[in-house]
């Protein structure tokens, strides 16, 4: 199988991309390869259409070909198919393009179809060329043609491109006029398989190319302005990644002091509580045993010294009895 792919592509908003490619393969994976290969693409840009003809010859065939173009079939207004018979006549082919993809694909039966010393077939793809491209003064167009396959050492492939009338190419080297237009040609070797170009309608290329060179400084200097940017906002970010540090320390340090200031209440409110409790009883039982040791006296059951005595020994006693219930 091999795969060819032609790629225009247009940097500026006034003209429009177009990509094609193409390949042939065997229907069946199973059937006999193509043998030796040569393939010439002749593409011509005319102000109107765009004219893509792929003449390819094969040594060998399979007993059908699907060829598979990435053209939409909504922009070709024309696709001929033809092949040489074994009296060298050429013939064209009726094809009916497949109905379930939007591209334009098809399949090509080779029966009795063999030429003298093999398959040669041409397809041509005829396009409007406003669907590839908007052809407007000092608008920068560009064309860029890949051979994806690689080529067998005995392959063979080449690329013609003809620009529109009026129209040159940035860098002429290498090109012919022909017909007051363009023509380039170009061999697709096994090591180099793409040619890319650019073109437009002014001669002079300075404008257009300072212009750019404007806009690649241009942007440099917003890259630039957007690294400082970028590095004041890391800073910003790292300052408050330290005062987030800083404030969570701060937070732990007050949530510690909180809890210590918690567990100090809890022990001031246990040790008034105490302290009250302590200062009751003494207020109670006091009282009570200075009463019961006056009304002994009074009895005559103790004496004077002994009232006193006893006052004194059973105030303590009382104190120590709440002091260790309470305080302790």
């Amino acid at each position: 199988m091999i795969v060819g792919s032609l790629i225009i592509s247009i940097p500026n908003a006034d003209a429009e991309g177009f990509v094609y490619s193409f390949d042939f393969s065997p229907k069946s994976t199973d059937m006999v390869p193509f043998g030796k290969i040569e393939m010439q693409s002749d593409v011509d840009i005319s102000n109107q259409y765009t004219t893509i003809n792929n003449q390819i010859y094969l040594s060998e065939a399979p007993q059908t070909i699907v060829f598979n173009t990435s053209i939409p079939k909504s922009i070709i207004t024309q696709t001929t198919v033809m092949y040489q018979d074994a009296n060298s006549s050429w013939k064209e082919v009726g094809i009916t393009l497949d109905p379930e993809v939007a591209n334009a694909r098809f399949s090509l039966d080779t029966e009795g179809k063999k030429g003298v010393d093999g398959y040669h077939f041409t397809l041509n793809y005829k396009i409007n060329t406003s669907s590839i491209f908007t052809l407007k003064p000092n608008t920068l167009l560009s064309f860029e043609y890949f051979l994806i396959t690689k080529l067998g050492e005995a392959d063979i492939a080449s690329i013609n491109l003809t620009l529109p009338k009026g129209f040159e190419p940035l860098n002429n080297s290498g090109w012919r006029v022909q017909d007051e237009r363009f023509v380039y040609s170009a061999q697709i070797s096994k090591t180099s398989g793409s040619f890319y170009t650019i073109f437009n309608t002014d001669n002079d290329y300075s404008d257009s190319l300072e212009s750019l060179k404007q806009e690649i400084a241009n942007l440099r200097q917003d890259n630039l302005k957007l690294s400082e940017t970028i590095l004041e906002l890391q800073k910003s970010v790292d300052s408050y990644k330290v005062e987030n540090q800083n404030l969570s320390s701060e937070i732990e340090n007050l949530t510690e002091r909180l809890l210590k200031a918690d567990e100090e209440r809890k022990v001031s409110e246990r040790i008034s509580n105490n302290f009250w409790q302590f200062s009751w009883g003494l207020t109670i039982l006091l009282p009570i045993l200075l009463l019961f040791f006056a009304e002994l006296r009074t009895k005559s059951v103790i004496t004077s010294t002994q009232l006193l005595i006893s006052s004194v020994v059973g105030t303590f006693v009382i104190f120590l009895i709440l002091y260790i219930l309470f305080i302790t």
